[in-house]
């Protein structure tokens, strides 16, 4: 539109009152022709130039020249009419330059309450998560009764926290729950498991079961370490059936460190949880070292669920004889032939290969294959698939494990820490190897003499106080 019609539209535009039926076609014409130009919609143009016509018609009655002044109809009508001619040809000052009217921002979009409904959204979906999980575990957890027939009891324990607000977990091993017969429960595996206070590092130390220590209320303070740390557990269950509090007690006189849950997990139990936890088997790379000397591509691994659960395929039969050859000193029996390098194992297998120890590595060779499992089956648990079979796994850990862990603790803490911690498992070993001098304990058995001063420092860096 050119110059000479924007000021025509402007000057009909403050004239809207006045025009004839032929200025007011001419006036909706040049509009269309600007709102082309201009892109402007119907309708916001029509708000605009009603709005701008509502003004300029108030201005017009309100100046004193126009106002009604009591005469007659004909002297209005000619003072109108005069009025309409004067406005013709003189158009207010203010109407000299030409505005084009601006285009009408878009109403902006209510954005917070999208995100609120967003927000919704998502929180109703992880507590539908979490219910379902509860379930799952609520589920575990039954099955675990019902397999072992009853709930189990558990032993009295006074834990410590760390005053860092980290957790330590002690998990023993043993061939048989505290109470669960008429004969004292020993254990072959000593370990604390290490959970930081935001639930990001998670450290597992293992301490050699042969470890020379001294026990409270056993040995004299002012005496050498004499007693294997794994005796100490069993010497409490003997005579007040306090070997959990017995053991927390000689780690703290030892290496200074807190306690403030134990599990205690059985043969059998950790079988079961094993293959909750993974019906498929769990991968790992087994390794052995030599032999007797010999390096073997499939090793005879003492079966030790074989008389309560039967003969398994990869089961074999050594007399005493065949057994000596090998370098075992507890004679013949039923082996587990498990082969070296990757495969997967059911919980059974599992089990016999973590508990292996007559490799010519002995003891250390153990605890670094119990170390090697703990690693591979938190890791295999770290599959977005095991969210929920991970669940209903811990309700049967819960069940069929001695431990005084809240059940929320399983659902919360553990099921986070699985799922957040950053570098995997971090597996250390007290004495690390060969770093000991062989002596007697006080009962003639060959034990382990650490540096105690050195290995409580390096306990407390890993585990807190």
């Amino acid at each position: 539109m050119n110059e000479k019609k924007y000021k025509r539209l402007e000057y009909l535009r403050h004239n809207i009152d006045y025009l004839s039926i032929r200025e007011r076609q001419e006036y909706y014409e040049l509009l269309n022709e600007l709102k082309r130009y201009d892109g402007y919609s119907d309708d916001d143009m029509q708000e605009e130039v009603e709005a701008d016509a509502y003004e300029d018609s108030q201005e017009h009655w309100q100046e004193p020249d126009y106002a009604y002044s009591g005469a007659s109809n004909s002297e209005g009508g000619s003072s109108r009419r005069a009025s309409r001619n004067h406005a013709s040809a003189s158009p207010s000052p203010r109407n000299t330059n030409i505005k084009l009217p601006k285009k009408p921002k878009k109403p902006k979009k209510d954005k917070p309450r999208k995100k609120r409904r967003w927000l919704r959204g998502i929180l109703a979906f992880i507590i539908l998560i979490i219910i379902v999980m509860a379930g799952f575990f609520v589920y575990g957890y039954n099955r675990g009764v019902k397999q072992e027939g009853g709930t189990i009891k558990n032993e009295s324990f006074t834990g410590t926290k760390n005053s860092d607000g980290s957790t330590n977990i002690l998990v023993l091993g043993a061939d048989k729950r505290p109470g669960q017969s008429s004969d004292v429960a020993h254990t072959d595996s000593i370990m604390v498991l290490h959970i930081s206070k935001d639930k990001k590092t998670v450290r597992l130390v293992s301490f050699m079961r042969d470890t020379l220590v001294l026990v409270p209320g056993v040995t004299s303070d002012t005496g050498e370490p004499n007693v294997k740390i794994n005796a100490s557990f069993t010497i409490g269950e003997n005579y007040n059936g306090q070997g959990i509090n017995l053991l927390s007690d000689t780690l703290k006189k030892n290496f200074g460190i807190n306690i403030q849950y134990y599990a205690v997990v059985d043969f059998s139990s950790f079988s079961t949880v094993i293959d909750s936890l993974f019906p498929n088997g769990v991968e790992i790379d087994a390794k052995f070292s030599t032999i007797n000397g010999q390096t073997m591509d499939e090793v005879p691994v003492p079966d030790d669920l074989s008389e309560t659960q039967g003969m398994a395929s990869s089961d074999k039969v050594l007399t005493a004889e065949q057994a000596a050859e090998l370098g075992y000193p507890d004679g013949g029996g039923t082996f587990m032939m498990i082969k070296q390098g990757k495969q997967k194992m059911d919980g059974r297998t599992l089990l016999n290969y973590a508990r292996f120890r007559h490799d010519d590595q002995g003891d250390a060779g153990r605890v670094a294959r119990q170390q090697q499992v703990m690693s591979t089956v938190m890791s295999q648990l770290k599959n977005p698939l095991m969210l929920f079979t991970g669940a209903s796994a811990l309700g049967t850990a819960r069940a069929v494990t001695m431990t005084n862990i809240p059940n929320s603790f399983f659902l919360t803490t553990g099921v986070r820490t699985l799922f957040s911690s950053a570098g995997g498992l971090d597996s250390t070993t007290i004495p690390a190897d060969n770093d000991w001098t062989n002596a007697y304990d006080k009962y003639g058995g060959l034990g382990l003499l650490i540096d105690m001063s050195k290995y409580r420092t390096k306990a407390q860096s890993l585990l807190g106080q």
